[in-house]
């Protein structure tokens, strides 16, 4: 049964001036935040075997901070598709990446990673569902499971197994 982890990135600094949002760094709570929801997907098991993340500096450098809590031989991806991602382009890139995996992690940005992980569940916890329908904060965890190959995934064909925030785990809070 594929499972599906959707990260949305950690806290990032502020464009300084001139700066490309592309190339934004993590603040020091992202990173906090990011190591918090890194043990707690460690602890929980919740183990990818495959990474799909932005090339972002702020996607690089959460996926960095997640790394010492995932095995070494886990795959990670750079897809430029997740960058800027329409729903309907974050959903190719994962049916068009995932075939070898079982449970694929994706790190992403706002807006898209939020529309995505709320409208992949059709079922779930009725409370987590409402959580993660009103906000989708930085360094956020929603894990998902299908019961449908990849290729069938489609807007509520999931069942929602968690949904974490960094708040949750006593971390620094995202926005």
């Amino acid at each position: 049964m594929p499972r599906l982890f959707l990260l949305r990135h950690a806290k990032s600094t502020p464009a300084l001036s001139g700066q490309k949002d592309f190339d934004r760094p993590l603040a020091e709570r992202g990173r906090a935040a990011t190591s918090a929801v890194g043990r707690h997907m460690a602890n929980e098991g919740y183990v990818p075997d495959l990474v799909l993340c932005s090339p972002s500096a702020r996607t690089r450098e959460t996926f960095e901070e997640l790394r010492p809590f995932l095995p070494d031989h886990v795959t990670v991806d750079y897809a430029r598709d997740l960058y800027e991602a329409s729903l309907g382009a974050m959903l190719k890139v994962i049916t068009s990446h995932a075939d070898s995996s079982e449970r694929l992690l994706v790190v992403g940005h706002n807006p898209s990673i939020h529309r995505l992980a709320a409208t992949l569940p059709g079922d779930g916890d009725p409370e987590l569902l409402a959580q993660l329908e009103a906000r989708f904060p930085t360094a956020s965890l929603a894990v998902i499971d299908f019961s449908v190959g990849w290729h069938e995934v489609r807007q509520g064909s999931g069942r929602l197994v968690a949904f974490v925030t960094p708040a949750d785990l006593g971390a620094p809070a995202g926005d």
